[in-house]
This record gives structure tokens, sequence and C-alpha cells, in this order.
């Protein structure tokens, strides 16, 4: 009997073995297997004693904890960001700038590998403001720029227009930075085209700018003329584009070397982007850096330009052999200060001292750009300058010059702020972005030079 009860007793421990193996092996893990994790890793998380904490299968927080990065107090992020590689590193260095919470927070709106690429980025200044700039639609470096660098006024205006493209977010950025107002902005961003809004997005704080775009009969192309007309008169926006729109401000004739009056030296502080005229003299001691020659097909003298403008010309006088059989050529590039001199004063002599004569195509030392290395006369192969004009390479060096960083000069119709006479073969080296802008609104250098970089 005794033995009986003995073994009856062992059964019973066996049978208890068996069905707590029987269990374990099909109920106290089935979720984790269920969710994909194999035996090896599932006794991983229990050694961390998280089984209970796992809802998905998460391969990053298994290269986790088995990374020779792992930390234990950041458990909680390696298990809420989902990853399908390890990120260990990138994890331990948000949990460096995130609190759990706001990585939970984060979590709602972001995807998982944007969650922990923010540790590429600035810490959000404002969680909940980044979650309303993702959710329309913003991706998560340029919601956290937003976040960060705009002012409630100016979010609060960005948040009412359309989604934008990234050129025109950073475009209204930068009239932030510069004051313009979110009001502004709108109404600009709402009533123009957006390449506009992008084109002037470089442009200087005028604050009638704001005033003028707001006003019937507002046209791009005058706006220079508009604001120096209200800083002459002290008008209104309405009153300088009435009058502008009339060309008030064109006079019925031009003296050249009236322009000469208000002469002054200049200092050069940015080499590719300063303005030579008669009004703007450049110091008899300039001389540009990196001064290169032309390519010897591209050119009918020894003027070099400055490397950029070396390189571009060439790459449009390129662009135009592939489809003609006759190049363009640069037969004038710089002229020093010293050759200036000269070339004006053996020109006036065979003009028998007529400097009226003179002045409307040259201007006396210092007040030429070719001295900056930027500016090249361009003619075609075999014609001389003054009959460029007639040439089909003429109109193509005209319609294209833009997309290789040059301008015409002199244009049609610009005399009375140039200085100069028109003429259709000196041209200047702006830049791509300025030239194309230039090109658009029919501006002359002066126009240009006055709405984005002289103030």
């Amino acid at each position: 009997m005794k033995g009986i009860i003995t073994r009856l007793i062992i059964i019973l421990i066996l049978a208890g073995l068996l069905g707590g193996g029987v269990y374990y092996m099909f109920f106290m893990d089935k979720d984790l297997r269920d969710l994909g994790y194999t035996a090896a890793e599932i006794e991983k998380l229990r050694t961390y004693k998280i089984t209970d904490k796992v809802k998905t299968y998460n391969p990053g927080l298994i290269a986790a904890l088995n990374s020779e990065d792992f930390i234990e107090e950041n458990l909680d992020y390696y298990i809420h960001i989902h990853a399908n590689t390890d990120v260990t590193k990138d994890i331990n260095d948000l949990a460096k700038t995130y609190t759990i919470q706001e990585v939970e927070s984060l979590s709602e709106v972001l995807k998982p590998q944007d969650l922990y690429s923010l540790v590429f980025c600035d810490r959000i200044s404002n969680i909940e403001l980044y979650k309303q700039y993702y959710r329309k639609g913003y991706d998560y470096q340029t919601s956290v720029t937003l976040t960060n660098d705009l002012d409630a006024q100016y979010s609060r205006t960005l948040m009412e227009l359309p989604m934008m493209e990234y050129k025109e977010v950073m475009a209204y950025m930068d009239y932030a930075a510069k004051g313009y107002s979110p009001q502004f902005l709108a109404y600009f961003y709402n009533n123009y085209e957006p390449e506009d809004f992008i084109a002037f997005r470089t442009i200087s704080y005028f604050p009638a700018f704001e005033g003028l775009l707001q006003e019937e009969g507002f046209r791009f192309e005058r706006l220079a003329r508009y604001i120096w007309h209200m800083n002459r008169y002290q008008t209104s926006a309405a009153i300088a584009i009435a009058n502008i729109n009339d060309d008030y401000d064109v006079p019925d004739s031009v003296d050249y070397s009236d322009f000469y009056d208000s002469s002054k030296t200049i200092t050069v502080t940015d080499p590719l982007t300063v303005l030579v005229n008669k009004e703007r003299r450049l110091p008899a001691d300039y001389v540009p850096e990196n001064l290169e020659e032309i390519a010897g097909e591209y050119r009918d003298s020894n003027e070099p330009l400055i490397k950029e403008a070396r390189e571009a010309f060439e790459e449009m006088a390129k662009a135009y052999s592939k489809d003609h059989s006759t190049p363009i050529i640069s037969y004038s590039g710089y002229i020093s200060y010293d050759d200036q001199k000269v070339l004006y004063e053996n020109r006036l002599a065979q003009l028998d001292g007529n400097a009226a004569e003179l002045d409307r195509i040259m201007g006396k030392e210092g007040c030429d750009e070719h001295q900056t290395g930027l500016a090249v006369s361009i003619t075609e192969k075999g014609t001389i300058a003054y009959d460029f004009d007639e040439t089909a390479a003429c109109k193509w060096v005209k319609e294209n010059c833009q997309d290789y960083g040059f301008i015409l000069r002199y244009p049609k119709d610009k005399d009375y702020l140039t200085g100069y006479a028109a003429n259709d073969y000196q041209y200047r080296y702006v830049g791509t972005d300025a030239a194309r802008i230039i090109k658009k609104f029919n501006w002359c250098y002066e126009e240009y030079y006055y709405l984005f970089i002289e103030h």
C-alpha cells in the first residue's frame, strides 16, 4: 500500500512537470512565438523582464539586446521604436535628447525611420507644433526647421496656406527673416506665381514692396523704379505705380556725360556682384583675382576673364557650336584701368574731342566693367561687333545667355539707368540665379543690384 501511494505521488509530480512543460511550450510564450520570436530571442526578452511589453516583432530591439552599444536604461526606447536594422547608437542618441514620453508623442505621427533620424536634427522646440507641420505633409526635417526657426505669427500664417514645396518653404523663411510681414507673404503666395515667390526670396527688405505688391497695376519689371520714385518724391505706392507705368521717370533724351557728375570710387567687397558704371568707378589699382585665358577657339584677343566667367563663357560657346558651324567668340575681356584710359583718349582724339558722342558707348578709366574680368564683348567669328545684331548668333545668345549666368549689359531702353547706349554685344557674368531673374523681368543690372545687393 505504501509503495502504491509513493508511485501515485511520483506520477502526479511527473504529470505536473509534464503539464507545466506543455503549458510552457504551448501557452506561456505562444504570443511571442506567434509574433515571430525564436526561443533564443524569447529567452533574451525574459532576461530583461520585458516579455509583457513586447507587442510586435522588432528586429531593432533584438539587435539592441545583442549590441555592444546596449544601455539597459534605454530599454523602453528600444521597445517603442521599431527598426528593421541595428540602430542602437541612434536610439541612444535620441534618448539623450528626448524623454520616452516625448518619443511616444512623436511616434504618433512619425514613421520609425524618421523618428530615430531626428538625432541628425536640432532638438524640436515645440513637439505639438512639430506634429502639426508633419501632419500637414512636411517631411520630418523641414518640420523641425519650421518649428524651430519661425516665430509664432509666421507659423500661424503658414499653417493657413496650402502646403508649400521645399523651395517655397525656404523662400517663405527668407522673407520672414528679412522682416516681411506674414500678411504680405500670404498675399504674395496666394496671388502670384510660385516661381515669382521663389525668385524674389533673396530680395533686400523694402517696406515699400509690401504696399506696392498689393496695388492694382503693380508690375515686377518696374519694382526698382517704383521704389526709387517713392523715395525721391515721397509718394504713395499707388501714385508711384501710376507715374512709373506712364514712364514718368524716362527722359526724352539722355546726356551720357552727366552720369560722371555723381561719380565716386567704390570699394569692391564682392568681385562677382560688383556694379561698375559712370557713377561707380573702380580704383586704379583694382585687378581681379583668378584671371584665366579663354580657350583659343572661342576668343579673338588675349584678354582673359575671371575663372567663373571664363568657364561659363566657354560652356555657352560650346553649346552654340553644337548646332552652328561658325562659333561665337570673345573679342574683349579684362581691360586694365590704364588701358581703359589709353583707349578712351585715343577714341576721343578720333572723334575730335566730342566727349558727348564718345560717352554714349565708352566710359572713362575705372567706369568700364571690363576691368572686373566679368564683362565680355561677344560676336560671331568673322563678324565685327557692330554687325553682331544682324546674326543668328546674336539672337541665340540673347535667348540663352541667362542659362550660363550672363546678361546683356546694356539692353534697349535702359540707357537712362545704365549711362550707356544700348548694344547687342556686351555681356556681363552675374551667375545663373541672378541672370534668370534679370532676363525674366527685363531689368538692367542697376535695377537688380539695387533690389538684391546694395541694401
